[in-house]
């Protein structure tokens, strides 16, 4: 079994910029948990309590109704409800993942030379995937990074947050102005033997943060695969929602297809032919996500219009009130 291109991202290369992002050395940034302004909590509140803690008349009930039926009309179902749902799942199904390969204990508090041990080989894993800055920007360039840095952590909150296509084509952005900044040029495609290379590299970290997979019994293989399979199901609905159902249908399909041609790039060359057709996969993929992306867009647009009325019929309720839970004084 594959593990579909949305779940990767273990390696060097592909958490180069979660690292970064989550770098406290160089970015001093408030607790994200803290970071909702009053205005966002008094909108979480009105959505919470709205139909249940204002003694609204029928007309005002009915107006509510309004709002929410036309953001569920936006998105063609409860989207928020929905995602929380399979955000929750992927989450449980990553827990018992852990649990089966023995990742699920507390973090191991490294000593400072296991720690600087780690460092060296994450330098040489560096070097392999050439994802070692070359520039360090300073001025309106230096703060700019960390903005930038500081968008990434929001997008990658809460921990095993599973990203739409929007999200997805704003987070490439991100990183492919993070590399032009930082002067990066990777992370580059490993060949057979540099992928033996780091996978040895990836092995010694593990064995010194404790974080090495135990062997697993048939058994549990099965069961890791369903969990896998199921992970991927999830990821897939988020990050193709609004394609139709043929549409997402190809995407998986496609999909498929393009992590078995990079797991046997891993083995064995690729001929001239698989690497066309690995590129004519990739752009269609692109071009499914892309379309994806811009659907959620537009839909993230007009549903924020309709928060904006929303907010504006709760604020009136709230002065009017005076003090009350809508009050903007809170």
């Amino acid at each position: 079994m594959f593990t579909s291109s949305i779940l990767s991202g273990s390696s060097t290369a592909g958490s180069y910029f979660s690292n970064i992002a989550n770098n406290t050395q160089s970015a001093r940034t408030p607790n994200i948990s803290s970071s909702l302004s009053p205005n966002q909590i008094r909108r979480q509140l009105q959505m919470q309590f709205a139909t249940m803690s204002f003694g609204l008349s029928s007309d005002e009930q009915q107006q509510v109704n309004g709002y929410f039926s036309q953001i569920n009309n936006i998105y063609g179902v409860n989207d928020s409800s929905i995602r929380e749902e399979q955000e929750k799942k992927f989450k449980e199904l990553k827990k018992e993942l852990d649990g089966l390969y023995g990742l699920d204990a507390e973090p191991k508090k490294l000593t400072s030379e296991e720690q600087k041990k780690v460092d060296d080989l994450q330098e040489q894993l560096d070097n392999l995937y050439e994802i070692v800055p070359t520039k360090d920007p300073q001025g309106a360039d230096r703060q700019r990074a960390e903005t930038l840095k500081w968008e990434l952590k929001k997008m990658y909150y809460p921990e095993g947050k599973v990203l739409t296509a929007a999200e997805k084509k704003k987070e490439a952005s991100i990183q492919k102005e993070l590399k032009t900044l930082f002067g990066i040029n990777g992370p580059k495609i490993l060949d057979k033997d540099e992928q033996a290379k780091a996978d040895e590299l990836n092995k010694q970290i593990d064995e010194i943060r404790g974080t090495t997979k135990k062997e697993l019994t048939e058994t549990e293989k099965k069961r890791a695969e369903e969990i896998l399979a199921e992970m991927e199901q999830i990821a897939g609905s988020l990050v193709t929602h609004g394609l139709s159902k043929a549409e997402k249908n190809l995407y998986y399909k496609l999909d498929e297809q393009a992590e078995a041609l990079k797991a046997k790039a891993k083995e064995s060359s690729l001929s001239d032919a698989e690497q066309d057709k690995l590129a004519k996969i990739t752009k269609n993929i692109n071009t499914l996500l892309d379309k994806a992306a811009s659907i959620q867009e537009q839909q993230d647009q007009q549903a924020g219009q309709v928060h904006g009325q929303l907010n504006g019929f709760f604020s009136q309720l709230g002065m009017m009130g005076g003090g009350t839970l809508l009050s903007t004084t809170i």
